[in-house]
């Protein structure tokens, strides 16, 4: 399966999710839930992992919620406390859900995925290939960011610089590194600028992908059947 065709069937699906108001539309879409949360069963520790802290802000929506509703409107009691668990419940499985498919997806994947159909239309568009070119470097050297802010944080520990534990003056502190930080990223940037001119980018347009990930015709039916089922379920259930 194409992974642009996952991705439009887990947005879908999320999608219908929040426009769930029936118990029994909601409770259709917590049963499918359960299956697909079920088919990744060989990664239910990196899905515990990541579900347990949004379990924790579930609750405290909840009585948010519920909150603002007894004292701003004039529905009884009952009828909140209905809307509050309904209103949980999507909250739920709409993050059950994403959460298993951000297991097993790859965001490279949906980028290729993205490029190979914009190389099969043909259209020699630059502006394209820079907003392609964007994303990839930021999808390849973020993390490689990241690693490199994590040890200047340990180096700042090492010569025993004072860590501030209060958000805001740790905020403040971290804003005054920030101009030093993208100082010492410049030099890569200007390396990565000359190698990408030396690959010869501009010069043929639109650039080939690898691996080529075609947008079949298949997953044309997959999505177009997923949008009418949707449909229909909603007005089924509406009528």
């Amino acid at each position: 399966m194409n992974p642009l065709t996952r991705l439009t069937l887990f947005l879908g699906f999320s999608i219908s999710t929040l426009l769930s108001q029936t118990p029994v539309l909601l409770l259709l879409h917590v049963i499918v839930s359960f299956f697909i949360i079920f088919s990744i069963r060989k990664d239910w520790q990196e899905w515990k992992k990541r579900i347990i802290p949004f379990i924790k802000f579930f609750p405290l929506s909840g009585i948010l919620f519920f909150g603002i509703s007894f004292f701003v409107s004039d529905r009884l009691i009952p009828e909140i406390i209905l809307d509050v668990s309904l209103a949980t419940i999507r909250l739920m499985v709409l993050v059950n859900v994403m959460t298993a498919y951000t297991i097993q997806a790859k965001s490279q994947d949906i980028f290729i995925a993205m490029r190979s159909v914009w190389f099969a239309k043909g259209k020699p568009w630059k502006w394209v290939e820079d907003l392609f070119l964007f994303f990839d470097i930021t999808i390849r050297f973020f993390p490689s960011f990241q690693e490199e802010w994590k040890r200047m944080e340990q180096s700042q520990k090492a010569l025993a610089f004072k860590i501030e534990k209060d958000f805001f003056r740790r905020l403040k502190s971290i804003a005054m590194f920030i101009p030093d930080f993208i100082i010492l990223n410049l030099n890569r940037a200007d390396t990565l600028t000359t190698i990408v001119l030396m690959r010869g980018y501009g010069s043929v347009l639109p650039r080939s992908v690898y691996s080529f990930t075609p947008f079949q015709w298949s997953d044309g039916i997959i999505v177009l059947g997923m949008l009418a089922c949707f449909m229909g379920i909603h007005s089924y259930v509406t009528v």
